[in-house]
């Protein structure tokens, strides 16, 4: 039973274009314009590059050439997504990260650690709870808000 071109690439797994293609480049022949599926088999299989002569499967991981250039590709991509995030200055290297979140956490630190010192004499003689817990609370929102201005570069905080 002959089949159309259309029937020969469903048959196949492949695209019309790819069976057109071998008609074309004469890889496989048509018996009165139509295709005989057992010798275009044979045809395929002799003429066709086996990494091309494998059918069209939903898991194209079957083929391990394939498998390993879609892996290669992918990882080509990624390089490239990176080192343009890079270039437009939507990455910095992590060595930098992590040394600017030390220095942070260092001046967070440093600045909290501050205000037993500041507060220390200005609620020595008080008893009233409320009056020491205003300014231990004004003293704090200070330290913080100047934090704040350094770490965003505005160092009026210091």
């Amino acid at each position: 039973m002959l089949l159309s071109r259309r029937e020969y690439a469903a048959h196949r797994g492949v695209a019309v274009s790819a069976v057109q293609k071998a008609i074309e480049t004469g890889r496989i022949t048509l018996t009165d314009g139509k295709i005989d599926p057992e010798k275009a088999d044979k045809e395929w299989a002799e003429n066709t590059n086996p990494i091309y002569n494998s059918p069209r499967t939903d898991d194209s991981s079957s083929n391990p050439y394939q498998k390993s250039k879609i892996m290669k590709t992918t990882y080509d991509a990624m390089l490239k997504k990176l080192e343009y995030e890079e270039r437009a200055g939507k990455l910095i290297p992590r060595a930098q990260v992590e040394s600017d979140a030390f220095a942070a956490a260092r001046t967070a630190r440093d600045h909290l650690l501050m205000i037993p010192k500041r507060v220390a004499p200005r609620i020595i003689g008080l008893k009233n709870i409320s009056d020491i817990e205003y300014i231990l609370s004004q003293e704090i929102t200070s330290s913080l808000t100047s934090l704040c201005n350094i770490l965003k570069g505005n160092n009026k905080g210091e």
